[in-house]
């Protein structure tokens, strides 16, 4: 199972909705995957627990982030189809054994 982490400003809007998506990604591209969402601030609480987060490049330079994480960015959240080839393309890259679909 793949652990990720969506941060956004607040933590409640963006963040919640990339979640809905990224957990329906996951489902499509049969990714067995914890998602969370959570505000830049309360990103330490999670990041330990952590396999990759995805957040804008604003967020990702004010997070904390241990070096066993990896980080995607995206100026859009919301655009299904560029957050599945982040998804995609950062499992094949750093979680292969995740994809069970090509």
């Amino acid at each position: 199972m793949i652990r990720i982490l969506c941060v956004c400003g607040n933590g409640m809007g963006t963040s919640t909705i990339l979640k809905i998506t990224i957990r329906n990604i996951c489902m499509d591209l049969g990714i067995d995957a914890q998602v969370e969402s959570c505000s830049a601030g309360e990103a330490t609480i999670y990041v330990m627990q952590t396999d990759f987060i995805i957040t804008t490049p604003e967020w990702a330079s004010m997070i904390m982030i241990p070096p066993h994480v990896k980080v995607a960015t995206t100026l859009n959240l919301i655009d299904k189809e560029t957050i599945q080839k982040i998804i995609f393309d950062t499992c094949r890259e750093h979680f292969p054994d995740e994809l069970t679909t090509a």
